[in-house]
């Protein structure tokens, strides 16, 4: 539960009455710096008394405060806004915000679509720093989305069918002024794809490798079928005329089925004494490699010759190289909690609930104590930035009215906040709750859960946003969980089903008898969380790994609770801390590992800090890292060796 302190909140009243004061001046004229600098006020906090004193939102030395009004507006233009100079006369500048560069068009969802909203953001979104705290009334749990604020600009400038220009880390990092024309997702990453300004190369670019905000540019672009074509064509493993690789290895008849369903377009020839020999295609050498890494040991190479010869290079490459001094790493410290993006997702909460939500229902929704929500809901019903300079409040956005049924205890009575938007200027229209990068998260979100649940209104919803953003976005699905009906069917009923699976090290399927309670999406694949019998306890499944259902029972015993929330991303939670050292070319493979910390080394190379709760996972992660990364953890030195050796001794 969030508590208050001191210096936070004086420092998110300051950031609220700024990025709220900009607002207002795109209606009424730009402010100066000097103008903000020396007009601008907040309540002294804490409080030394019932009527908070007023004080400057920016003390101290002209250069200090200089600096902290940079630092603010940085801190905006992270959510997305577009922070516009405007020439005001005798070289005087002025500052706005565009309401429009930050907050997408209003959607007006019925009641149907905003159930399934619910469902799909319950089952697939970013978690408490998306939307969801917009549409479901409880707290959110684990977010299974990638989440950036750089959607907000990307999918503003597809609406705009504008360039824009970012930073981008990659093997060559610079600067990137591209042409966007989808959003694609592939296993859970997001990309942009893109056509690079001045020439007709189609190329994609992991919102993760954004180092900076992607600006909006004012140079228009149009797009052909062709090229759009090209671009809804790309893949990460993207080349122009893809010659296709055919790859043949053997396996258990198990695993081969298990390969079947995720690859619909593999041949099986049986070979007797329970193997098979599986024939997949790939578009390029890379994809191909990478197949083989996964499946590790479980499969035995047989062509083309070539790939045997990589895939021996890279086997003796795996967790060897030059290893740093633990001691001499330093990753920074975990970041301040972003106070302007949590008192904005409580203002569009509000405004998206007509009826006002009560005090006890968004401390409920967003796990803060009473007093904290009353702290920053009051500060927007109250504030009065430059009042004294401008025409007053009648026209500041903050939209929020206080309503008490006891206004002598209002320090402890449970208050509705509501919106109020008649004060905006005559022809305005309503104000959405939503900013672009949420409308992002709900597009993905009801996709995926369109391959969960068929709902003519999941469609609709989709419909409704692709319209509003005139983005291009596609998921690509998963085509192996050819049993997620079965599972969702026991999910919905509370049954209990006994299943073989095939665990992510196993290559053989074992019986388990399980009780299946919620399902979740990550990464592209459908997980479900259940009471496992043979374990007696809780524990998550993958739905493409089940190879059949043998029987379904109904569920009469009473489960203890499961005492794991956030069990989806679990496996980056829990367990003990592992550095390891890497290239930037492989620094792919760890980015989308859940809580990881990154800082750069001496010798250029990066280091990446994450929770290990399976030695395995390890084993099999450094695998697929190959040369130039290299485990810093004494203890796991030898990470991936003995994996490698097996694997080398079968192939």
């Amino acid at each position: 539960m969030s508590t208050i302190r001191g210096g936070v909140e004086q420092s998110r009243e300051r950031l609220v009455a700024l990025v709220l004061l900009l607002q207002r001046a795109w209606h009424y004229g730009p402010l100066t710096q000097e103008e903000i600098l020396n007009d601008l006020t907040v309540d002294e906090f804490p409080r030394s008394a019932k009527g908070p004193k007023k004080v400057r939102a920016y003390e101290g030395s002209s250069g200090t405060v200089r600096q902290k009004f940079e630092r603010d507006k940085v801190r905006i233009r992270e959510l997305g806004f577009d922070i516009e100079t405007v020439e005001r006369g005798e070289g005087a500048v002025g500052y706005r915000i565009n309401p429009d560069s930050g907050y997408a068009p209003k959607i007006y969802f019925t009641p149907e679509e905003e159930r399934v909203v619910r469902i799909a953001l319950r089952l697939c979104g970013f978690g408490a720093s998306g939307a969801f705290t917009v549409f479901n009334d409880v707290p959110a749990s684990d977010g299974s989305l990638e989440i950036s604020n750089y959607f907000t600009p990307v999918l503003r400038a597809l609406h705009l069918r504008r360039a824009i220009s970012f930073d981008y880390y990659s093997l060559s990092e610079g600067r990137r002024d591209v042409e966007p024309l989808v959003v694609d997702v592939f296993q859970g990453v997001t990309y942009l794809v893109a056509r690079v300004v001045g020439s007709a190369d189609i190329k994609g670019y992991r919102f993760t490798r954004m180092t900076s905000m992607p600006v909006v540019k004012p140079d228009r672009y149009e797009v052909d079928d062709e090229t759009t074509a090209r671009a809804r064509a790309w893949r990460p493993e993207y080349t122009r005329a893809p010659e296709l690789l055919e790859v043949v290895a053997s396996t258990n008849v198990d695993y081969g089925e298990l390969l079947a369903r995720e690859y619909p377009r593999a041949s099986r020839t049986v070979l007797g004494d329970n193997r098979v020999e599986v024939r997949i295609s790939f578009e390029s050498p890379r994809a191909a490699l990478r197949f083989v890494l996964d499946c590790a040991d479980r499969v035995r190479l047989l062509s083309p010759q070539s790939l045997r010869d990589e895939l021996a290079v890279w086997l003796e490459s795996v967790n060897r190289g030059v290893v740093p001094e633990l001691d001499q790493i330093r990753f920074d410290p975990a970041p301040s909690p972003d106070v302007l993006g949590q008192t904005l997702q409580l203002l569009h909460a509000v405004y998206a609930t007509e009826d006002g939500l009560r005090v006890s229902e968004l401390a409920h929704r967003f796990s803060l104590a009473p007093d904290h929500v009353r702290l920053i809901m009051d500060r927007l019903v109250s504030l009065e930035p430059m009042a004294n300079v401008t025409d007053g409040t009648s026209r500041f956005p903050a939209h929020v009215i206080k309503e008490c049924d006891d206004w002598d205890d209002e320090a402890h009575d449970d208050s509705t906040y509501r919106a109020d938007f008649s004060d905006l200027p005559s022809g305005s229209d309503d104000l959405s709750p939503l900013m672009w990068r949420d409308l992002f998260e709900l597009n993905i979100a009801l996709r995926e859960a369109s391959r969960i649940y068929s709902d003519p209104s999941i469609l609709s919803a989709i419909d409704k946003i692709e319209a509003t953003t005139h983005a291009s976005v596609q998921v690509q699905m998963t085509n192996s969980e050819t049993l997620l009906g079965e599972i969702r069917g026991a999910v919905d009923r509370g049954e209990r089903v006994t299943i073989l699976y095939t665990s992510g090290t196993d290559g053989a399927p074992r019986e388990r008898t399980v009780e299946p309670r919620e399902l979740r999406i990550l990464n592209g694949h459908t997980y479900f969380r259940a009471f496992c019998t043979a374990r007696d306890d809780w524990r998550t499944f993958r739905v493409d790994r089940v190879n059949a259902v043998l029987a379904v029972t109904g569920a009469d015993v009473e489960r203890p609770r499961d005492v794991v929330d956030h069990w989806l991303t679990q496996v980056g939670e829990e367990g003990i801390d592992v550095v390891v050292a890497v290239e930037s070319s492989s620094r792919w493979i760890f980015e989308p590992l859940p809580g990881a910390t990154w800082c750069t080394l001496a010798d250029g190379r990066h280091a990446v800090r994450f929770r290990l709760s399976d030695e395995a996972f390890l084993d099999h992660l450094m695998l697929r890292a190959g040369a130039g990364a290299v485990v810093v953890t004494p203890q796991y030195a030898t990470a991936g060796h003995e994996l490698a050796r097996r694997i080398g001794a079968t192939n």
